[in-house]
């Protein structure tokens, strides 16, 4: 009796997540062809035969369509610094640690050094906890090395997208559409978003 309601039970439960998993997935269908039916281009064929005299708001939309191209290429690099920022903050912390792990193994050595000279604990344990110590702080001090090379690299980073953002921003204040003219396009950021 225990095995059938352990079947039943079983069943019921696959039934209502495949029953589950039908239901997302129509959802997720209609919503990809309506998104879909939005965002679709039109046949270039067919605009193409389209009179000169016809594509009176042709200027405009296209104007309209570079601005916005521009205006995300302009969000992705602010979104590139925003990461990079926050990269270097983490750096600069673990740069903190690591003048910090530096500071309490200096005191231990300050520490043991003492011990040393006043002749207390093992004395042939002693200068292997000194060796010890001081290996540390040279394993930390090779560390703090790369720590800086990174802040480095962050900031050149940093300060290449600020420029890059200032410039492709300044270009989209400068758009202006002219009637049937649209002015000169922004230029491309040097250092900017991957493709």
């Amino acid at each position: 009796m225990k095995d059938y309601f352990k079947i039943c039970f079983v069943a019921v439960l696959t039934l209502s997540f495949l029953a589950g998993c039908a239901t997302t997935q129509g959802v997720k269908t209609s919503i990809t062809s309506e998104v879909s039916s939005l965002t679709s281009n039109v046949d270039p064929a067919i605009v193409s035969q389209i009179p000169a005299d016809k594509k009176e708001g042709f200027p405009q939309a296209e104007f309209a369509l570079n601005v916005a191209g521009q205006k995300v290429k302009l969000a992705k690099l602010k979104s590139e610094l925003a990461s990079d920022q926050k990269k270097l903050a983490g750096y600069e912390e673990d740069l903190a640690s690591n003048f910090q792990k530096e500071a309490e193994i200096d005191y231990d050595l300050v520490k043991i050094e003492a011990i040393i000279n006043a002749g207390l604990g093992k004395k042939e344990d002693n200068p292997k906890i000194k060796a010890n110590l001081q290996s540390k702080k040279l394993h930390l001090q090779v560390d703090r090395i790369k720590i800086n090379s990174s802040i480095d690299v962050a900031k050149l980073k940093i300060k290449s997208l600020s420029e890059d953002i200032t410039k492709l921003d300044e270009a989209i204040k400068a758009m202006k559409f002219e009637g049937g003219k649209a002015s000169a396009a922004s230029p491309e950021p040097k250092g900017g978003v991957n493709k």
